[in-house]
């Protein structure tokens, strides 16, 4: 069967910097509005799914959130959320997820990093039961650590965790080692057939290794702006890459199409 797979990662909703609804309602009688930044996170989540759903006519749509959905800052190492009441989280994720739940097949959602999504990815975990269409790790358990698919005789494995270099010069070759890494466990650990494509998340940055092995390896993207932390390590002009992906599954052959949200324009330099 033709399918369609809709990948997103590290929405990290909740957080005062990453993608939310335009009015939040808080529990003490209060409203959240979206920042201007957030303003254009928003219309960039509306584009790229009307975009992904565009691309999917056809296709059995199927959506994978890769981790890090939301944002409780467990270790309370910022200011940085709108809320701490769990419900309002989960109402507020809840809102940013329905657009693209609205209109696709299935929805896979992949447990992210405790510090961000609770112990055990409980927040995860939560979200995935509250859809329909979620699809299951087993009963009973909602989310994944894991996703291993076949779709169309395509192999696609999507996991949250993986590491990237901090030097510019050299963090695209972290696809490029999850690649390689991945190949190996699978042929020499686990004696499976390789993954066509794998998935990884949590460094908010674009990587991909292309053709450079039987297997791909992409890295993605986030939802969110620059943290307080981008600024404490000292990486003043690193802004993160939002967007996400769209693959097109058809008789064994797959394409990629990336979404990729232009930064906001404006001149950075201020007149003295």
């Amino acid at each position: 069967m033709k399918t369609a797979l809709i990948i997103v990662a590290d929405l990290h909703v909740n957080s005062t910097v990453a993608v939310c609804p335009p009015r939040i309602q808080l529990d003490d009688g209060g409203t959240y509005h979206q920042s201007p930044g957030q303003q254009w996170l928003w219309r960039g989540w509306l584009d790229f799914g009307a975009w992904a759903r565009d691309l999917s006519k056809g296709y059995k749509p199927l959506a994978l959130f890769v981790g890090d959905l939301g944002e409780l800052d467990t270790k309370r190492r910022s200011n940085q959320i709108i809320t701490a009441n769990k419900a309002t989280i989960t109402g507020m994720i809840n809102d940013v997820v329905d657009p693209i739940a609205a209109w696709v097949d299935g929805l896979y959602f992949v447990r992210g990093t405790p510090a961000h999504v609770g112990k055990s990815s409980w927040l995860e975990e939560e979200i995935a039961g509250d859809y329909d269409n979620a699809i299951h790790a087993a009963k009973g358990i909602h989310s994944h650590y894991q996703v291993r698919l076949v779709a169309d005789r395509v192999r696609v494995e999507a996991a949250h965790h993986a590491s990237m270099g901090s030097m510019a010069r050299t963090q695209k070759n972290a696809a490029n080692q999850i690649a390689f890494d991945t190949m190996t466990a699978y042929a020499f650990d686990l004696h499976q057939p390789l993954p066509d494509l794998v998935f990884r998340a949590h460094n908010h940055r674009w990587a991909d290794s292309y053709d450079n092995h039987e297997t791909r390896a992409i890295c993605l993207p986030c939802w969110s702006m620059a943290t307080e932390y981008v600024y404490r390590i000292g990486k003043y002009n690193a802004n993160a890459d939002v967007g996400g992906v769209v693959v097109l599954i058809e008789d064994g052959k797959y394409e990629v199409h990336k979404y990729k949200l232009e930064p906001r324009k404006g001149n950075v330099w201020v007149k003295a």
